[in-house]
């Protein structure tokens, strides 16, 4: 398979150099280490919140991030807030024994959902704390069938569970897991600070003029489908800038041609005037979040597909939102901004249009979106607080 597909080629590498790395850079290392396990980049954003914030705290721990996707690894791999970032190697008996062994880990933070067995069992027997952050638990979930019992057993692995909402802890007592705390959503932590640190883009300020625009954010082809017809037919008086979830020429290209408007890749060597063009198709990675700063409407990808991406890097600035009308029900954030009067789900080309063709005209209720999604981020911040605190008092017993 790995022939064939760029990323299990790029796992399968990782795992086989992943030892190389960490028997160098763990010989000889004495200081306490503090290793954060993310599967892929959504949960290292979710947990970046608490690394820097444990960084700031313990300036000299020694700080691991392992990941297990390609995806997070080889956007991440050179991140400079950390002391070392790798792969996490196969979980298996004699692996993890490998690997607990030499980095000899003072403490373990795993986001969201990891659960291996070896690891987390290891952990426990060696009485090193374990925290789980910014989880969420559904009643579907194998833990609470009558045939999860296995997996119930890795949940009581962990010192402490920090879930994002009451009924995530309820869930988890029902099934005898008391050792849980309601924290919240780490996201919402970080989106703000990233609101925060926004830098100026001069091709986007040439491209836009100073002129209303659109973000298109982690799209696909699904998605597309929907929005291009809309572009063509020029009902809205603004710019585009379309974000793929995944930058591949063809179908970019395939997209550039089906819309009939003027548009330009980010990464180009052209030294026209990009004022005269009215849709930008970003053809580089890192940009997204940045982009929605000043943006009058986002349409959030991924919804019509395996689900939606991350609504929260729009929400923060205020934009009209927009997403599928499909796979947004386990998102709570999705959930909470529909429910909010931020965002409106859209099943047609004709749904949207309408959306935000009455918003475009009505000025005052768009400033009262933007108000209410200030007030949201707002009223959900705190995650990384309320673990730090426990986690302080962990370092300390």
């Amino acid at each position: 398979m790995s022939k064939f597909h760029p990323k299990a080629k790029l796992w399968n590498q990782g795992q086989m150099e992943v030892w190389q790395g960490l028997e160098k850079t763990f010989a000889h290392q004495d200081q306490p280490v503090a290793w954060f396990h993310t599967a892929s980049l959504g949960e290292f954003e979710q947990g970046r919140p608490i690394i820097e914030a444990y960084k700031k705290q313990f300036p000299s721990h020694f700080i691991l991030v392992t990941f297990f996707s390609p995806s997070g690894y080889e956007v991440r791999k050179n991140f400079s807030g950390v002391d070392f970032v790798s792969y996490l190697p196969m979980d298996g008996a004699r692996s993890s024994q490998r690997f607990l062994d030499l980095v000899k880990p003072h403490l373990a933070i795993f986001v969201k959902y990891e659960f291996w067995h070896f690891y987390l069992t290891g952990l426990a027997k060696r009485q090193i704390p374990l925290l789980l952050v910014s989880a969420i638990f559904r009643p579907n979930q194998v833990f609470f069938a009558w045939y999860g019992g296995f997996y119930r057993k890795l949940l009581r692995q962990f010192t402490r569970l920090f879930v994002q909402d009451a009924a995530s802890k309820e869930l988890l007592e029902s099934i005898g897991i008391s050792h849980v705390q309601v924290a919240g959503d780490t996201r919402f932590d970080r989106v703000y600070a990233q609101s925060k640190q926004v830098s100026s883009w001069d091709f986007l300020d040439e491209f836009l003029d100073g002129q209303a625009f659109a973000v298109l954010g982690s799209v696909w082809q699904a998605d597309m489908d929907r929005i291009i017809p809309l572009i063509n037919k020029q009902s809205l008086p603004i710019k585009w800038v379309i974000v793929p979830h995944e930058i591949h020429e063809a179908e970019l290209e395939q997209w550039k041609r089906a819309i009939t408007l003027s548009s330009v890749y980010s990464k180009c060597s052209s030294t026209e005037d990009l004022a005269n063009h009215q849709v930008v198709v970003v053809n580089e990675v890192g940009r997204l979040s940045s982009i929605y700063q000043g943006a009058d409407f986002a349409f959030i990808g991924g919804a019509y597909g395996a689900g939606l991406h991350n609504t929260l890097e729009a929400a923060v600035f205020g934009p009209v939102i927009a997403f599928g009308d499909q796979n947004y029900l386990k998102f709570r954030e999705a959930c909470a901004l529909l429910e909010e009067g931020i965002a409106k789900t859209i099943s047609t080309t004709e749904d949207l249009e309408k959306y935000w063709l009455d918003l475009w005209e009505k000025p005052d209720q768009r400033a009262q979106i933007k108000a209410r999604s200030e007030a949201f981020i707002a009223k959900n911040m705190g995650a990384t607080d309320a673990i730090m605190h426990i986690l302080m008092n962990l370092q300390h017993d």
